[in-house]
């Protein structure tokens, strides 16, 4: 099937690379420092630096979903999501509330315009499909 072309395709010609110049260091320094303080603060399971090494991963295999050469923000900021879920939902329950609010900035994302722009372009294109059967 085209899917399964498509992960062998990602597989043997996507090796993407963490350029330095492509996505916001500062902002993994910065997101490991306030995780180390929270979860020292708050009792709860303490971070890593496997858990920064695991989003660098995770990164990359976004980015190699999207069969691109680099690992962009946009890579980073997902990885970065996925990792505070679960890292948040390991935490004790006292713990999670106050880790959500701690971390809403980075678990923020650009989600809910791009739903909005595919429900406009969906809307778009069957008022087109309409126009060319009328016409």
């Amino acid at each position: 099937s085209l899917l399964r072309k498509y992960i062998q395709y990602a597989r043997a010609n996507c090796r993407p690379a963490l350029r330095g110049g492509t996505f916001d260091q500062e902002k993994i320094a910065s997101l490991y420092v306030q995780l180390r303080k929270e979860s020292s603060s708050s009792g709860g399971v303490p971070i890593a630096v496997r858990h920064i090494e695991s989003i660098m991963r995770m990164s990359e295999a976004h980015a190699k979903m999207h069969l691109r050469d680099y690992v962009r923000d946009d890579d980073m900021d997902a990885s970065i999501r996925m990792m505070l879920e679960s890292f948040i939902s390991a935490q004790k329950f006292s713990v999670r509330r106050s880790l959500r609010r701690s971390f809403a900035k980075f678990m923020s994302s650009g989600e809910d315009r791009v739903h909005l722009l595919l429900h406009i372009l969906q809307d778009m294109m069957r008022n087109e499909a309409m126009y060319q059967t009328i016409r």
